[in-house]
């Protein structure tokens, strides 16, 4: 494209996000806040700290089980993760919609950093007792980002973050194998 009219190159950004929809968890309703900021210190290229608090809920599928089976299930629930990121973002486009013009930027990130949450491992199928534990890991997170252009120094963005983990599981408590989580995440945010 002629004429970028918003470069990135040596800019700082700073979002405030929206976590609208957990795609993973089976028995908890899951919401949360995001906070990130970063640096493109190249036009493609830029670090990224990123910071997000889940709040999670028990939902209708969870007491379903407990009331058909008569045991609690397993249930591994997100509490926050610190996050850095390293961010790739080669595309920059612009869409013509009923004679205006929105600008958006595309990009990828690979990160990690601590990730808290916690799980009833070791009272699941238990029907008297269920507690949770707190666990944390060092995850392999991925995501992609589109962020829409207001003006020079707003942008709406949407994110898809999928987070990866090795954690043990009731069926194989001495083994760990890959688990994961995925986040859509809508933001609004300011460059400068």
């Amino acid at each position: 494209l002629q004429n970028k009219i918003y470069p990135k190159d040596k800019t700082f950004y700073i979002d405030l996000g929206y976590l609208g929809l957990n795609l993973t968890s089976t028995f908890q309703d899951t919401q949360g806040a995001q906070l990130k900021a970063g640096y493109f210190f190249k036009e493609e290229w830029a670090f990224e700290i990123n910071y997000l608090k889940y709040t999670n809920s028990d939902n209708a599928a969870l007491s379903g089980v407990e009331n058909v089976a008569a045991v609690t299930p397993f249930v591994r629930r997100p509490l926050s993760s610190t996050s850095i990121f390293l961010i790739w973002s080669p595309f920059y486009g612009k869409i013509n919609t009923f004679n205006k013009i929105y600008y958006f930027d595309w990009s990828f990130g690979v990160g990690t950093g601590v990730y808290q949450m916690e799980s009833n491992l070791k009272t699941a199928e238990l029907r008297d007792e269920n507690r949770f534990d707190a666990e944390t890991y060092t995850p392999l997170q991925l995501k992609t980002t589109l962020k829409f252009h207001i003006n020079k120094s707003l942008h709406l963005g949407v994110e898809f973050l999928n987070t990866n983990i090795q954690s043990n599981t009731p069926s194989n408590p001495n083994s760990k194998s890959w688990d994961l989580n995925n986040d859509v995440i809508f933001s609004i945010g300011a460059s400068f």
